[in-house]
């Protein structure tokens, strides 16, 4: 009952998203301006918030192993994707978006109010650490998977993975304690907005993609997408997580690789697929197909990991 219990408010929030848009009081014309205000604002401050202000002390080592965890996790997910798309015989013209979407699982606006839920807003701020491995698989192997002739490494210069490097030098050289208040009460109130308007936002978008939605030949991309991002790849992930090395005093790590494994594929993954003129369609498939199943598959793998690999 925990679990589903955590699950619960991000849903809601989606579904409010959806009849917002149906209703006309979220409209497709403020959604450009919407998500850009979120990733380069408040998103931002969300991860400033968390790390500066979490009592936590990393060590360096352990720095560069949460962060080559997440790198890891999504190419495993973009591998995966890859070998089920050509045992499924996906169509050429499709495979790119597919491995692209389907790899990538829902990192941010699912998986944080979950994992704050479940463990405690102590572990928010190491699943942002993790998540910065995740950006940088996105936008290095992601894109060259997506749109080889087009990968630029200047994509790693972006909002959220500035606020993650410029927080871990304020925490650094002082933290909180060398902030003025009324600074610190601004990013507090600017990252507290990320989540909801997030899911807003994801909510009306589904309710778009729902339109007209048909299913793929076969059902080939819909079945993919479910055995990739909710069988296979959560269960080799489970699998470290209950035998798998983990450093020492890094046992938090299994918490995010159980909370991770769970999340159906990120929505977000079908703006970039868009913005390098790739196929939408498929993309839009794959994410719906997994987002649905999700509802059964998250409480499913969160009870397996949390009694089983803890």
């Amino acid at each position: 009952m925990e679990i589903i219990a955590a699950i619960i408010p991000p849903l809601v929030l989606l579904l409010i998203g959806g009849i917002c848009r149906k209703g006309g009081w979220l409209r497709v014309e403020a959604d450009a301006s919407l998500s850009i205000l979120t990733i380069r604002v408040l998103y931002p401050c969300f991860f400033f918030f968390h790390l500066v202000g979490n009592q936590d002390s990393l060590l360096p080592e352990q720095l560069l192993i949460v962060v080559f965890a997440g790198f890891i996790c999504i190419c495993l997910g973009f591998a995966c994707a890859f070998a089920v798309a050509k045992f499924m015989k996906i169509e050429v013209s499709s495979v790119t978006s597919f491995v692209f979407c389907t790899g990538i699982f829902n990192y941010g606006f699912f998986a944080f109010p979950i994992a704050a839920s479940i463990f405690g807003n102590q572990l928010i701020a190491k699943i942002i650490l993790f998540n910065l491995g995740v950006e940088m698989a996105i936008w290095t192997v992601g894109v060259w998977v997506l749109a080889s002739t087009q990968f630029k490494l200047i994509r790693l210069v972006n909002p959220p993975i500035i606020s993650i490097i410029l927080a871990l030098f304020i925490k650094e050289i002082g933290g909180q304690q060398i902030m003025p208040g009324f600074l610190w009460e601004i990013i507090s109130l600017l990252g507290n907005c990320a989540i909801p308007i997030g899911l807003l936002l994801i909510g009306g978008n589904f309710a778009d993609l729902a339109k007209g939605f048909k299913l793929s030949k076969g059902n080939r991309v819909e079945i993919s997408s479910i055995l990739v991002r909710l069988i296979i790849v959560p269960f080799l992930m489970f699998c470290y997580a209950c035998k798998g090395p983990i450093p020492y005093g890094m046992d938090w790590l299994k918490d995010i690789l159980i909370v991770q494994m769970a999340m159906p594929s990120g929505i977000f993954a079908i703006v970039i697929v868009k913005s390098y003129s790739e196929n939408t369609i498929t993309a839009m498939r794959a994410i719906l197909a997994s987002t649905v199943f999700c509802l059964l598959s998250t409480p499913i793998w969160l009870y397996l990991g949390i009694n089983f690999a803890k």
